[in-house]
Formats: C-alpha cells, structure tokens, sequence
C-alpha cells in the first residue's frame, strides 16, 4: 500500500498540468465546510474546518461526451478543526492523498467525485476516550464551476469518517456528512 500511494505522488508530482479547461495549470484554493454526525459511529456530534488547497492535474482529458474528464490530485492543509462532542474540541490535519474526477466536456458547471484520507491532531480525545490523533478517510460528490478567467467555485458534499484505526483501545469513530464551499485560483 505505502509503494502504491509513493507512486500515485511521484506521477502526480511529475504529470504535465491541466486546469479546468484542460490548459496546464495547478489550482491554489480555500475551502470551509462542516455537518453533523451520521450513522455507523457516534452521534450527536458536529465538526467544521476551514482548509487550503493544492491540486494538480495528473491526466489529460479522457473519453467522450458527457463522461469526459481528467484525475487531479491534490492535498489540503487545515488549518482550523472544530469537533463538537460533549465539549468543543479544536485541531489541524492534513489531507495528502485526495483524487479527484472531474467531468470537463466544455461545460462552466463541471461535476467532481471525489476520494482521499487524512490525518488529523486534536487538542483532546476525538471522539472522548479515544486518542488525540485520527486518521480521515473521505469521499464525495460535487460541482466545480469556472466563470471565466481562472477563478472557480467549489460546492461539494463528502462523507467523512474520524477514527483512530485502532492504535487506541476504543475506536468507536465518527461518521459525518460535511457540507463544504469554496474558491480557488488556476494559473
């Protein structure tokens, strides 16, 4: 597993770029985003983040009609973690493994689907109990659009599970659905 994620890094790093409109360029970006705890973990529950954002196309647009579209890769850094639990707990992590697919054919709403693991640092257990350290993984739906010149607007939904992946006792884990919007810069 770790050889495979090394060489997905090392082709990203190496690919030639595409932004949204296939012509070479890296985005930079900001996002927010939060939502409440589902089930399969704990419940009541909350979290929001506040992130940057890195990404680089690793494919040229593939495929025809509405299906055609390229792979980026991308790592977002955050900043601001909020959980809510029994008290409000407050963090920072990193996302270094995210894939996204995004549908290009010559349109200025592009839907994504998304997929990627994190890892996140906490000033107090998450959830209580647990462990101060979790790992992310995380997947999601949503659009991209490009207004012209080369900002664009990102709103997506992702679900995103919490867990300490069993380095801690208990590991009951958090399952949320997170809401998140944001705007990045293409050059």
């Amino acid at each position: 597993m770790k050889k495979l994620l090394l060489l997905l890094f090392c082709a990203a790093a190496a690919a030639n770029a595409q932004g949204p409109s296939g012509d070479g360029s890296t985005e930079l970006g900001i996002m927010t985003g939060g939502g409440p705890s589902i089930a399969g973990g704990l419940g009541d529950r909350g979290c929001w983040l506040l992130a940057a954002r890195w990404g680089r196309q690793i494919t040229r647009d593939r495929g025809q009609g509405w299906m055609r579209g390229h792979v980026q890769y991308a790592v977002e850094v955050i900043p601001a973690y909020f959980q809510f639990q029994s008290s409000t707990v407050y963090g920072g992590g990193v996302t270094p493994f995210l894939l996204r697919y995004r549908l290009s054919g010559g349109r200025k709403i592009s839907p994504f689907v998304e997929f990627g693991a994190g890892l996140l640092a906490t000033t107090s257990d998450v959830p209580e109990g647990t462990s101060s350290f979790n790992f992310t993984p995380q997947g999601g739906i949503g659009i991209q659009t490009v207004p012209g010149g080369r900002a664009s607007w990102t709103l997506g939904v992702r679900y995103h599970h919490t867990s300490n992946a069993g380095i801690a006792r208990h590991n009951p884990g958090i399952n949320a659905i997170m809401v998140y919007t944001g705007i990045s810069w293409f050059r």
